[in-house]
């Protein structure tokens, strides 16, 4: 046996510097590292797609909250409000037709005043983009020759717009001819057309055309026959003529008519009531500014190009582009912010819709929650907290509680459609039928829980000390709890409180059970006081629901975008306010 007692006899050991890592650590340290890096990157991608998210709303939304407003000055004409003649009483405004009297009549007329006022010419206007696009057409296919000098006679007044489709569609339709000739089998026949249709160019000044078309006659042959109506076809002629026919006819269909519907007048009820209510206007001028037509705002934020026939809306052509651009350069078309957004009532009409009465029922439902779920919430918090006794009857309730949270909002959206069935089986009344006294009823229930939830932890959060320290001076159980724990308490139940209401402040799927959702015609509320919570309304989740299905796209992506900024403002302000409230009553022990 090896003696050790002697130091040199000991196995030596290798030294190692504290300030080196083992293989073991830097093995742990990698891992960190590792998990690290993919905690920043799961937050990344996180926030990457929230800033998506939130862009693509704001993107949409602001925009959308600019209006284009026609500024008009508008001239209650009293012999359209009396045809009768005489004074005009708020009776006979009453029963003036809202289509004929006021949007055809009132608003018709005042904006042909206006335009007339500002020195544009509505003919010239709308011949000069007809003229200008006709020569586009025709210029793209050599036709210029003979077409500049009747357009420019057009353009100056002295030729019809008639007179010159009639010229241009003689030509186009020789063309037409040629062209079915020299499909078909007929030498003969091709032949004569083809010289017929040479005759029309000329005739039309078209020379150059005309000796193309003579250089497609010198080849013609029956075996060329197909080759030459590709030639002719691939040259663009016919439909150039044809297409610069039609819009030389299009200037004589633009009358008041047309120029009526460059706004909407839809707001012509509100004029109504307006003008009742004040009579002394009859006979009167008032500068006010009305919403242009959907399709022209598309227009003048560059969404409708209007290139193209097709990708015109319905109704709407040339002449309106000509005349919006004309209207916009003598500063009648203005854009302005749409401040009534915030106050008119939901409509399918892109240019009035508002989320006026959804805003008010939302904040009318928030204030139901809070009395009912606040009240409620706190006196079962303290009863299950502080004097409840614990049983297996109390463990059942908070089980039940814990689940409630979690239950789906439908649940309880099918919950109030029951109490409604409930109501009508015994006859009482379905008045309350998408009010929002319901609504804020249902949402009470679902938020119920969460205050629950979030008031007992904060009476937990209480050091027991201070209870003790209530008791030991004599202190009742009632007195300790109300004058001691509830005020330390108050943060976390005010915390928990706004943030229950903010969570119910965007559902929507209990309400659109409840009926918030077909109140389309909701009106602007009264006082809570006074009956308001009894009145038929919407709410702010509904409304985007409603705009969200509006069948015009720039409603459908813009306005609903603006209604959930807003709604997404309020959430962020019932945030804010429950941080101002829990530092400013919160307590460090």
């Amino acid at each position: 046996m090896a003696d050790l007692s002697h130091p040199s006899d000991l196995p030596q050991r290798k030294a190692h510097s504290l300030y080196a890592r083992s293989e073991q650590v830097q093995k742990r340290h990698q891992k960190g590292m590792a998990l690290r890096i993919l905690g920043m990157a799961a937050i990344s991608v996180v926030l990457f797609f929230l800033c998506v998210l939130l862009w693509s709303i704001v993107s949409r939304g602001i925009p959308a909250l600019w209006q284009y407003q026609a500024q008009i000055e508008l001239f209650y004409d009293p012999a359209i409000l009396n045809e009768d003649g005489g004074a005009v009483t708020p009776e006979e405004i009453n029963a003036v037709s809202l289509r004929s009297g006021f949007e055809r009549g009132i608003f018709a007329n005042s904006l042909k005043q206006t335009v007339d006022a500002a020195g544009i010419d509505v003919m010239a206007t709308v011949t000069a983009r007809y003229v200008d696009r006709a020569s586009e057409t025709l210029g793209a296919v050599g036709l210029m020759d003979g077409a500049a000098g009747v357009l420019s006679e057009l353009r100056n007044g002295t030729l019809e717009g008639g007179d010159v489709a009639r010229l241009f569609g003689q030509a186009g339709s020789a063309l037409r001819a040629a062209q079915s000739s020299l499909e078909g089998d007929d030498l003969v026949a091709a032949q004569a057309a083809l010289d017929t249709a040479i005759a029309a160019l000329s005739d039309g000044g078209f020379a150059a055309a005309a000796d193309q078309l003579r250089g497609f006659a010198a080849n013609l042959t029956a075996e060329t026959m197909a080759d030459v109506a590709v030639q002719l076809s691939n040259t663009g002629l016919q439909t150039a003529l044809l297409d610069a026919a039609g819009l030389m006819r299009a200037p004589a269909e633009f009358d008041d008519t047309a120029l009526a519907s460059m706004i909407f007048a839809a707001n012509r009820r509100d004029t109504r009531d307006y003008l009742a209510a004040n009579p002394d206007l009859v006979g009167q001028s008032e500068m006010i500014g009305v919403p242009v037509a959907i399709s022209l705002t598309r227009y003048l934020t560059g969404e409708l190009q209007g290139q193209d026939k097709s990708d015109m809306p319905p109704g709407f052509d040339l002449g309106h582009l000509a005349m919006a651009d004309a209207m916009v350069e003598a500063d009648i078309i203005q854009r302005h912010f749409h401040w009534k957004f915030f106050t008119n009532l939901y409509s399918q009409s892109g240019e009035i819709t508002g989320i006026g009465p959804a805003l008010m029922g939302s904040l009318y439902m928030m204030l139901v929650v809070l009395v009912f779920s606040l009240i409620f919430g706190v006196a079962a918090s303290i009863y299950l907290e502080e004097f409840a006794p614990k049983n297996k009857f109390t463990d059942f309730i908070e089980i039940n509680i814990a689940n409630l949270a979690a239950v789906p909002s439908i649940v309880f959206g099918i919950l109030g459609a029951a109490i409604l069935f409930a109501m009508t089986d015994l006859g009482i009344t379905t008045s309350i039928r998408g009010t929002a006294l319901l609504g804020g009823f249902v949402l009470s229930l679902m938020t119920l829980p969460t205050i629950v939830i979030a008031t007992r932890a904060a009476l937990k959060a209480v050091p027991p000390s201070i209870r003790e320290a209530a008791l030991g001076v004599g202190a009742s159980k009632v007195q300790a709890m109300f004058h001691h724990i509830l005020p330390l308490a108050a943060p976390g139940i005010l915390t928990g409180t706004i943030i229950g209401i903010a969570q119910a402040l965007g559902e929507t799927a209990p309400l659109l059970l409840i009926g918030l959702s077909v109140s389309t015609g909701a009106d602007l509320l009264s006082s809570p006081l006074s009956g308001g919570l009894l009145e038929q309304t919407q709410s702010m989740p509904t409304v985007v629901y409603l705009l969200a299905q509006n069948e015009d796209a720039p409603v459908r992506q813009g306005l609903a975008q603006s209604a959930i900024i807003v709604m997404l403002i309020l959430l962020f302000l019932l945030n804010f306010l429950a941080i101002i409230l829990r530092r400013r009553f919160e307590r460090r022990w």
